[in-house]
């Protein structure tokens, strides 16, 4: 019910009759963390704990199960980090891990190419 009143709100959905006005994630997010930021703290550090350990245990799960281990890993640390500073720096540390490695794959990946294969658009050369 309650998902259909917020509908009426934003002027999207069914219940409005069309698409209307559509939100952006952030506004979304936004929302979302100030209704649970009005919740008491002892409750929002349970669910917090709860609901990002089980995404995070899940991603080590998913390590050795199919599916996107690595994602789910941040997704969870992420989830984590709202509440709390040790899950905050091993999230720093990660997308520290992640841009240095981007950083290496577009290193070797440069390279690995020909010079005469490069443009400086990035398109192949004409034949």
């Amino acid at each position: 019910m309650q998902a259909r009143l917020v509908d009426r709100e934003t002027g999207g959905g069914p219940a409005a009759g069309g698409r209307g006005d559509r939100t952006t994630w952030s506004q979304r997010w936004e929302r979302t963390r100030a209704q649970i930021d009005l919740l008491p703290r002892p409750v929002r550090v349970v669910a917090v704990s709860v609901v990002g350990g089980t995404v995070l245990l899940t991603g080590v799960a998913m390590l050795v199960l199919p599916g996107p281990g690595i994602l789910a890993i941040l997704a969870g640390l992420a989830l984590l980090a709202t509440e709390f500073a040790w899950a905050r720096r091993w999230l720093d540390r990660a997308r520290a891990a992640g841009r240095l490695g981007v950083d290496k794959g577009r290193e070797v990946w440069g390279r690995r190419r020909p010079a005469s294969a490069r443009t400086p658009q990035g398109d192949p050369p004409a034949a």
